[in-house]
């Protein structure tokens, strides 16, 4: 049990913080070790690690991660930002374009992904314009975290709740949709107002961007497959099955190299995720996921859905900087599943980690991919300036999910 409950707290003391004076490990590495001192110490056995591993939860990331690829190859990302970013012909025009077309990308695709993509074409952009850039890349990340709360393919965390909730992928975004469409007019506004002496003024020069040489038949062939997906998904049909044959039926009919996109298969994400599961195993083992399972029931249990919704939010946001989303959703894994109404609570759980993600500048991934394309040509993006903004983006957010999903309830 000791073992356990050290393994457990050194792994989440890693992913938190990631570099100690003698250590420097990255989310994924920081998990595996975590898993591997599992079964080293005696805490699990070989059987019951493997065991550990929600494979739904990894074939429905790998299925869409290779959609998700042939389109990265085929440029689709790269077109659409120009598209939206060529439209935008004023300061406020393009804060907005930011916003909300990395909102309505994530909305469908992984928003780490569309950041990772969009943010060297949004600098493209913004280089002749003669602006600091700096709101331009908060709204494009406040953006996609937010407008990722949508659909269960929005983030990883979604994912996981649409898996162990049995949630339907049409149920789900029919709920989530007013919280990410209110989700991105908030954060539009707060930008606005933080930012509104550097907006008020006009572009010495139009939005410049170099022509993207879209791979038509590719692009049309993997939207084909992500709308196969979704169609399959309205259906009621298995989220990790329809993942898998449609990224299997991408790769059939693709007729391009399939190492290109296996290369943009995120591997890193993939490795973390089964890893946290034995960690969590590992935990579970120790008595102690009963013991916080038992004072989280304490909590939501008995009282009103505003309290029980208010209550988990609260601690979601904590948690989720602590920790990061995933292992903060993870927690909840054993827990929710007992409660009086489990939907309304994992709605909750999703909605408020992925909102948490703006509170401050290491709250997602997403946050920090465009942080460090930035910082790779000369824009850097400090931690209070980014807090300034994020701490109310991010209550502003958290209360309106919590009053839509109420309502919806």
């Amino acid at each position: 049990m000791i073992a356990g409950l050290a393994i457990f707290a050194a792994t989440y003391l890693l992913i938190a913080v990631q570099r100690l004076p003698f250590i420097h490990l990255n989310r994924p590495a920081a998990s595996l070790v975590g898993a591997v001192a599992m079964v080293v110490a005696g805490v699990l056995t070989p059987q019951q690690a493997y065991a550990a591993i929600d494979l739904d939860v990894i074939v429905f990331l790998l299925g869409l991660m290779l959609i998700v690829g042939y389109l990265e190859v085929g440029r689709f990302f790269e077109w659409a930002a120009d598209a939206v970013l060529l439209r935008a012909a004023t300061p406020k025009r393009l804060l907005a374009a930011a916003v909300v077309g990395g909102g309505v990308l994530s909305a469908l695709f992984v928003n780490d992904t569309v950041c990772l993509v969009v943010t060297p074409v949004l600098l493209v952009a913004l280089a002749p314009l003669g602006v600091r850039p700096t709101p331009y890349l908060l709204g494009l990340a406040m953006g996609a975290n937010v407008g990722s709360v949508v659909s269960v393919t929005g983030n990883p965390q979604n994912m996981l709740v649409g898996i162990w909730s049995g949630a339907s992928f049409g149920g789900f975004l029919a709920r989530m949709l007013p919280v990410g469409v209110g989700g991105l007019a908030i954060t539009y506004g707060v930008l606005r107002r933080a930012f509104r002496a550097e907006l008020a003024a006009g572009f010495a020069r139009r939005t410049q961007l170099p022509a993207v040489v879209l791979d038509r038949p590719l692009v049309i062939k993997g939207l084909a497959a992500f709308g196969v997906a979704v169609a399959g998904w309205l259906a009621g049909w298995s989220l990790p099955g329809v993942a898998i044959a449609a990224g299997a039926l991408m790769v059939l009919v693709a007729q391009r190299d399939p190492a290109y996109a296996i290369e943009r298969v995120d591997w890193d994400l993939l490795l973390f995720f089964a890893s946290l599961f034995v960690v969590m195993r590992g935990l579970e083992a120790t008595g102690a996921v009963d013991w916080i399972d038992r004072h989280a029931l304490a909590l939501v249990q008995g009282g009103s859905a505003w309290r029980d919704a208010a209550v988990v939010s609260g601690v979601m946001v904590a948690l989720s900087n602590l920790i990061s989303n995933v292992p903060a959703v993870i927690l909840w894994r054993g827990t929710v599943p007992t409660l009086p109404d489990p939907a309304f609570v994992w709605r909750i759980v999703a909605m408020s980690a992925t909102f948490a993600g703006n509170l401050l500048l290491i709250g997602s991934v997403a946050n920090l991919i465009v942080a460090e394309k930035a910082e790779s040509v000369g824009i850097r993006i400090g931690f209070w300036e980014y807090a300034r903004v994020g701490i109310p983006v991010t209550a502003l957010t958290v209360a309106w999910g919590v009053l839509v999903l109420v309502l919806v309830r």
